[in-house]
């Protein structure tokens, strides 16, 4: 009967432990993953905020997008919302629900910065539909990027340092719950050991095996050895308590190794959410400078065109009141004239018909028909056109193709105006008595157009960006001499709109190769 009574108070302590344990355990999971659930969210804030940057720092290049922008806004005021609502559930686990906390103030804050933002991007719309670029820019700069990244970094730095701080709390709280696991069961023991020795002629070596496996559980448990498991199959009470010791280290164990996956897994989140904020911004930051470099290259290419059309108009109204002053005039000083205003009218109109080519290729107008295209056709045509145009006294174009046809798919018109262009840039600054080369060859599936020319070749400047649209050489860089930069620009969009490539050989001083690449069209079957 004392064996009885010993085990039923045993037992009943042990379940009393366990269910405090349990209790405790459960409570500190509920708080680890409130505190996961507003680190997770607070990082998609982060990038919902990113993605508004983003889309308004668009606006100066693609216009008006009222419906990205507003959706992009809506999306991280939701996500404010979705911090609110989980930071209110932190407060009720607490036990807390009407004590201030600093997270809701934090997420006030940023709902205002989100409205200070889309009043900014209202200013910076109205800047840009009245073309004041400059004002537009200050705005953004001052009300969005500086602001917006400081605000946002602050906040996800202090969710971060409070998230983790719960999660040491947490653990902390484990520790603590294997502290007083290892208390019960010594006082357990303890309690065993009283009762045993009264009843110790009844149950002597009944008791004293399992109570000092007891014991060294107990004290493997206190070594943080929670791997240890009793070894005691007997079906009586001590062999149930033993049973039910192995179950709850099993479970303290289970748990702590949850809390330190949980906390490793926080770890790489936080991780990887940063780095992905901070390649956001960086993007954001390159964005904004090519933004830049585009308005600066868009103003250098203006001021050039105004010069270049200002030029022919200067010789072509001298020209005119020339031939106006001089009543007595022959026909041969009014031929000449004449000639001049159109070889100068004839200059501006092509330039004109190049920028107009620009225009409507960046709004999508410009159809490419492709159709079976043979490439000698081609230079043929262009060797043509070149024995019109003006070059140095000497210069000789020498043209080499292959006998058999060279067939590719693509618009004759559009293929003929992208090799016109790189032979009127060799011609016109080939040297005097040199020579011109225009070949075609094919190998590999690929059709191969070359003009090579003995002149100044690219400077370095030149070269990076050759390609590229609005782009001219200032005063103050190195310069070979090739104008405004619009002919190759057009030739790259007509080869790019065949699937082919065009690149640029050059150094200065030692000429240069243009090379357009082109996919051979598939040959029929008989």
């Amino acid at each position: 009967m004392l064996s009885h009574l010993t085990g039923l108070v045993t037992v009943t302590l042990v379940c009393l432990g366990i269910i405090v344990g349990l209790g405790l355990t459960r409570d500190d999971r509920r708080q680890l993953q409130t505190s996961y659930a507003q680190l997770r969210n607070i990082n998609l804030v982060a990038v919902d905020a990113n993605k508004l940057s983003a889309q308004i720092a668009e606006l100066f290049i693609a216009g008006d997008q009222d419906a990205e922008i507003r959706e992009a806004r809506d999306s991280l005021l939701s996500g404010l919302q979705r911090q609110r609502e989980l930071i209110r559930e932190e407060q009720i686990l607490a036990s807390e629900p009407d004590a201030p906390w600093g997270g809701l103030d934090r997420v006030a804050q940023m709902e205002t910065k989100v409205r200070q933002i889309d009043a900014a991007r209202l200013q910076i719309q109205a800047h840009l539909r009245s073309g004041q670029r400059a004002e537009a820019l200050q705005v953004f700069n001052t009300e969005i990027y500086h602001q917006l990244g400081q605000v946002l970094l602050e906040l996800v730095e202090e969710a971060t340092i409070r998230e983790r701080a719960e999660v040491a709390e947490a653990l902390a709280s484990s520790a603590r719950l294997s502290e007083r696991a290892v208390d019960l069961a010594i006082g357990l023991i303890a309690v065993v050991a009283v009762l045993g020795v009264a009843n110790i002629v009844i149950m002597n070596r009944a008791i004293l095996r399992p109570v000092s496996a007891l014991y060294a559980g107990a004290e493997a448990v206190g070594r943080g050895d929670l791997t240890h498991v009793i070894d005691n199959s007997s079906s009586d009470e001590l062999g149930n308590l033993s049973r039910r010791f192995n179950e709850m280290t099993d479970q303290i164990r289970l748990q702590r190794d949850s809390l330190l996956q949980a906390k490793s897994t926080l770890s790489q989140q936080v991780d990887e959410r940063t780095r992905e904020l901070r390649e956001r911004s960086e993007a954001l930051v390159a964005s904004n400078d090519r933004l830049r470099s585009v308005d600066a290259s868009r103003a250098n290419f203006f001021a050039d065109i105004s010069h270049e059309l200002r030029t022919p108009l200067t010789i072509l109204r001298g020209q005119a009141e020339m031939a106006t002053r001089a009543a007595d005039a022959d026909a041969g000083v009014m031929r000449h004239a004449l000639g001049d205003i159109v070889r100068k009218a004839d200059q501006m109109g092509r330039l004109i018909d190049d920028l107009l080519f620009l225009a409507r290729s960046e709004s999508g107008s410009i159809m490419v028909n492709r159709t079976r295209v043979v490439l000698q056709d081609i230079v043929g045509d262009v060797l043509l056109d070149g024995q019109n145009m003006a070059m140095r006294p000497g210069v000789r174009i020498r043209p080499s193709q292959p006998s058999e046809p060279v067939e590719v798919r693509g618009d004759p018109d559009r293929l003929r105006q992208a090799v016109l262009i790189a032979l009127d840039n060799a011609i016109r600054l080939a040297p005097a008595d040199t020579t011109v080369s225009l070949e075609l060859a094919q190998s590999e599936g690929h059709a191969h157009i070359r003009v090579r020319d003995q002149g100044p070749g690219f400077t370095g400047d030149e070269l990076g960006s050759a390609f590229t649209r609005f782009y001219s050489a200032r005063p103050s860089r190195p310069r070979s001499g090739r104008g405004l930069g619009l002919g190759l620009s057009i030739a790259k969009w007509i080869v790019d709109q065949h699937d082919g490539a065009i690149r640029i050989d050059s150094a200065p001083g030692r000429g240069a190769v243009v090379e357009i690449t082109m996919p051979l069209a598939q040959r029929a079957v008989a």
